[in-house]
């Protein structure tokens, strides 16, 4: 029987979600600059959130928010912290429920599934 290639699909279907999610975010954005809709801006505020609160519960979000206001930052700085932020979760992610999935396979006895 052929090996699954557990981790090879999690970093795949990581790398398709955090491409899209990118897109979408730059999407969104390009919608709230050009025309200024109602829906882009709450949009754009909800995509904000997320790694807001990863990085709220790192310890980064103050120092971060400190030093945009103090100008030490810009806006495209803080949003190009926030799409890593929330590509590095979504990798994070990818790779546990990858592992998780391996671990699971191995304990319950089947061997078609490659780390």
């Amino acid at each position: 029987m052929a090996k699954v290639p557990v981790f090879r699909i999690s970093l795949t279907n990581a790398t398709l979600l955090s491409g899209v999610y990118l897109v979408g975010g730059a999407a969104v954005e390009l919608a709230r600059r050009l025309w200024n809709p109602r829906w882009a801006e709450r949009l754009s505020l909800s995509l904000e959130a997320f790694p807001a609160r990863v990085l709220e519960f790192l310890g980064l979000f103050e120092p971060l928010r400190r030093a945009w206001l103090e100008g030490h930052l810009s806006e495209l700085q803080v949003r190009l912290v926030y799409g890593l932020t929330t590509v590095a979760l979504i990798y994070s992610l990818g790779v546990a429920v990858g592992g998780l999935m391996w671990g699971v396979a191995r304990l319950a006895g089947k061997t078609d599934l490659e780390a």
